[in-house]
């Protein structure tokens, strides 16, 4: 499928062939919209009182509304990868970030729920082309030695968009409001996408001998998504995918920074700033954990690993009162590297298929772990909404340090099935693809 035919480019023109400068720049800006597609996912999180207040929200309907990004994010991973192999990244990179910057504008000019779900959900239709079309271009225009690599980089670039979309973006909403902020960066993705549409190339054969795109067919697209399904460690290892990250997305990406307001009584920058320590973890952990798991040719050690990180970060913040603020950036530190275990599962998922659908395999993996934000956004709100006591506070419903805690209780058990999951269900590959996986 997917990478069936990068593997074949790679294998006639890249092999014994060194990046070239244009190759660098087309992956640079392919990566730069999965960057930008982060801020857009994680943007709520330092703007909740605002979007409660304006739009009328309480904990339920504001997860809900958030949650709409993942509702259209998560089920395009698996026909993405089929829609690149069948239109080629060029085009449907530039629609997709497009598409992301209408919907920030329609997030920004909104007045209704309804509206501002459609901007969240346009947004997630055009974010879920970014990262799997990152990696076609990588494997098209790179050797395959680079590829692992450069997978962590491209990670690391995610990182940064979650970064920029903590502290700087608070700063930007004090300084603009919200509004402006969310219609500027719409602004960036109409410029990205331009770039994207003038500058990106489908494969290095467009540009030296002007080849078109061939796409495969619908038959073989079908024989690998059966083929992958039928593999019960595709759908252990997306469930191990999921319970890592799924925390992630309920409380970095949403809940936590309204959080650390109340349990620590500090200031939505502070709060925003001390999130910043969980996807600094994950920028540095997804290439640390793919080294480690490379130089001792293990998988289930560094997954067990990261999953029981997860459980003593992530406790403490929690439950533990008055945690001094030096500790609450350690714990917030191992928290994220916790979710670094979802980088590595995308090692284990191509190890366990065979290599012509590694891409339909990883777009399994990527959709489950994607999921948790469609699920646990919502959930959690509904949690906070019944353990709320009515109170209000500046014209909004007013969540206490006990409703968070009752809310959050099912984030620690994610890393506790996490673990598991890889010590007694996930298949041991020596960083091998495995023998007895065929076509």
């Amino acid at each position: 499928m997917l990478f069936k035919k990068n593997s074949d480019l790679s294998s006639l023109s890249l092999t014994k062939q060194k990046p070239t400068l244009l190759a660098v720049v087309i992956c640079i800006l392919a990566s730069c919209f999965y960057m930008y597609e982060f801020i857009l996912q994680v943007s709520p999180a330092v703007m909740t009182n605002q979007l409660i207040s304006d739009l009328k929200l309480n904990a339920i309907t504001l997860g809900t509304m958030t949650a709409f990004y993942y509702y259209s994010y998560t089920p395009m991973q698996l026909p993405a990868g089929f829609l690149f192999d069948r239109f080629g990244p060029r085009r449907l990179l530039t629609i997709a970030i497009l598409m992301c910057a209408l919907g920030a504008f329609l997030f920004s000019s909104t007045t209704t729920i309804a509206t501002a779900s459609a901007g969240r959900f346009m947004m997630g239709m055009g974010s879920s082309f970014a990262f799997i079309g990152t990696l076609v271009l990588i494997s098209r225009w790179f050797p395959s030695r680079y590829f692992a690599f450069l997978t962590g980089l491209v990670e690391l670039m995610s990182c940064i968009g979650a970064i920029v979309g903590e502290t700087p973006l608070t700063i930007a909403v004090d300084h603009w409001g919200w509004r402006h902020t969310i219609l500027n960066l719409a602004v960036i993705g109409v410029i990205l996408g331009l770039l994207i549409w003038l500058i990106v190339r489908d494969s290095p054969e467009v540009v030296s001998k002007g080849h078109k795109f061939q796409p495969t067919s619908k038959k073989g697209v079908l024989h690998s998504f059966r083929q992958v399904a039928e593999n019960n460690q595709t759908w252990f290892i997306a469930l191990y995918s999921f319970m890592v990250w799924a925390p992630i997305t309920a409380f970095a990406a949403l809940w936590g920074i309204p959080f650390l307001v109340i349990a620590y009584g500090i200031s939505t920058k502070a709060a925003s700033a001390a999130c910043t320590m969980i996807w600094l973890a994950i920028g540095i952990g997804c290439p640390l954990l793919g080294w480690w798991s490379d130089t001792v040719n293990l998988r289930g050690v560094p997954l067990k690993f990261a999953a029981s990180l997860g459980l003593i970060g992530l406790i403490p913040v929690i439950y533990i009162p008055h945690l001094p603020l030096l500790w609450l950036y350690i714990c917030l530190f191992l928290f994220g590297l916790a979710a670094s275990g979802q980088s590595l599962a995308f090692g284990v998922v191509k190890d366990n298929n065979h290599s012509s659908v590694a891409g339909t395999a990883m777009g399994i993996n990527n959709m489950a772990t994607v999921a948790g934000g469609a699920l646990f956004q919502p959930l959690i709100g509904i949690f906070l909404h019944f353990s709320w006591n009515g109170s209000y506070y500046n014209g909004r419903p007013f969540y206490t340090l006990e409703d968070y805690r009752k809310a959050f209780i099912i984030l620690p058990f994610c890393y506790l099935i996490a673990f598991l999951i890889g010590k007694f269900l996930i298949r041991e590959t020596h960083c091998q693809q495995q023998s007895n996986v065929s076509l």
